[in-house]
């Protein structure tokens, strides 16, 4: 999806996060989530650290790559040496195609396996507090019930209310 909203743009400068997000949101009818915000900026953080895309300011460019893939990107026509086979450069778009939805599928699963993660750990962390809360009213009582046995061990009286 990265690939396809850089190659679609087509900034010169490169496209800022926002607006990568913005196009995916857009195309893949993904609703606006600050988690999908978050692990887009990590991906391409990533993909900047692999040397897949590069980094100008706050702007991402999809980073020249071998004479193989650029007919797929720019749509130049193919070196002197393709012109007598076509089949070549249909393959390679198509292998190409299928590369990008392949990835763009990847993608989404980890998108979606890591939003799943993020609300368990975030129901795994009102569980827990639920779970102190508890002991918390627990110990309050144990110390009240101690009090109340050392006063009837000394043979005192109390009253309930």
């Amino acid at each position: 999806m990265i690939f396809e909203a850089l190659s679609t743009i087509r900034d010169a400068n490169g496209s800022d996060l926002s607006a990568i997000v913005s196009f995916i949101e857009q195309k893949h009818n993904i609703p606006q989530n600050q988690n999908f915000r978050r692990a887009l900026g990590s991906r391409l953080r990533r993909l900047v650290t692999q040397g897949k895309l590069e980094k100008v300011q706050n702007c991402y460019k999809i980073k020249d790559t071998p004479v193989e893939t650029k007919p797929a990107v720019d749509s130049k026509p193919p070196a002197p040496k393709e012109m007598n086979s076509p089949a070549p450069e249909a393959s390679s778009t198509s292998a190409f195609d299928n590369a990008m939805r392949e990835a763009s599928e990847i993608v989404a699963y980890r998108i979606a396996d890591a939003e799943n993660k993020s609300f368990l750990a975030a129901e795994a962390v009102k569980e827990t507090e639920r779970y102190a809360k508890f002991v918390e009213e627990n110990d309050a009582m144990l110390k009240f019930a101690e009090e109340l046995l050392e006063k009837c061990k000394l043979g005192g009286s109390f009253r309930f209310a």
